[in-house]
């Protein structure tokens, strides 16, 4: 993969109220970058067997409904015509699973979706637990809106830093989004010891990616955080509240579990208490950034 491709799919499950355009939206900001193809989503909620034998006319008609209020919404929000690289889609099941088979079923490159704050009924938003259940099987990066959407142009990236967890897809993809919107990086970690920094791996392997930014030809700065008495999840928010950045990035998976399917403690404090959107990436396979990551690793040593 170059970092010059354009093209990017990108998977958007929405609900069928007031909430619709927040996802969209933030989608749609990835025009002014990447060439995209947006598909939107609704998951009408499965029932069981017998209801599928028993209520079939039931359940066609519900799934007309969601299809005939889907597109009101988008012909709605688009003045009366969808554009051609916004496609609408209904599907049954149960939600977590059929946005996952959705994205793995169109090669999608991001899911990008809006966090319930509190719980909400099912059909609305994604409860927290959902949402933690999505990012942590996911195959693709997932974008999460819980507070305000990232600004039509992202223009500052906050990258945290772990000394023991890989970075190198994080970091790939950070470097062609920086790019394409022509934002800063701020690489930060946290360390709980009182030494001094430049001692520190914390700020030798902040270095090493810093090194490998500005080779990109991107603006970077670098900051070692001291967590006391704070978790490193806090020390990073708290920064981040300072900084105010348009996106958090992090890893997820390898880099912030400890099982498989299981999101860790880190990952889910800052999906959860970022106000900015946070983009979770993977570190397996990801489309548009395929047979980069060996090339940033040279680059980083």
């Amino acid at each position: 993969m170059e970092l010059s491709k354009n093209n990017i799919k990108i998977l958007v499950p929405v609900p069928l109220t007031h909430e619709f355009s927040v996802p969209l939206n933030q989608a749609l900001h990835f025009n002014n970058a990447y060439s995209t193809e947006i598909i939107l989503l609704n998951v009408v909620p499965d029932h069981s067997l017998a209801d599928r034998i028993m209520n079939s006319t039931k359940l066609k008609r519900n799934n007309y409904e969601a299809s005939a209020r889907l597109r009101l919404l988008a012909n709605n929000y688009f003045g009366g015509e969808i554009p051609g690289n916004v496609n609408l889609k209904v599907v049954n099941g149960q939600l977590v699973p059929s946005i996952l088979k959705e994205a793995e079923n169109q090669k999608c490159d991001l899911i990008i979706i809006k966090k319930a704050e509190k719980l909400k009924k099912y059909f609305n938003l994604l409860k927290a637990e959902n949402a933690d259940k999505l990012i942590a099987e996911a195959v693709c990066p997932i974008m999460t809106i819980s507070g305000r959407p990232a600004c039509h142009r992202i223009k500052d990236i906050l990258l945290p830093v772990d000394i023991f967890k890989q970075t190198d897809n994080k970091v790939a993809w950070a470097i062609s989004m920086a790019k394409k919107f022509s934002a800063k990086l701020h690489v930060v970690s946290v360390v709980e010891m009182d030494i001094k920094p430049e001692d520190s791996l914390s700020y030798k392997k902040c270095k090493k990616i810093e090194n490998a930014i500005r080779k990109e030809g991107i603006e970077v700065d670098t900051a070692l955080l001291k967590s006391g008495k704070k978790s490193m999840a806090k020390a990073v928010l708290d920064y981040s509240t300072e900084l105010d950045p348009d996106l958090v990035m992090i890893m997820t998976h390898k880099e912030s579990v400890l099982i498989d399917n299981y999101l860790g403690s880190f990952a889910r404090q800052i999906i959860h208490g970022s106000p900015v959107p946070v983009f979770s990436a993977v570190p397996g396979k990801e489309t548009i950034l395929e047979g980069f990551f060996s090339t940033l690793s040279a680059k980083a040593n």
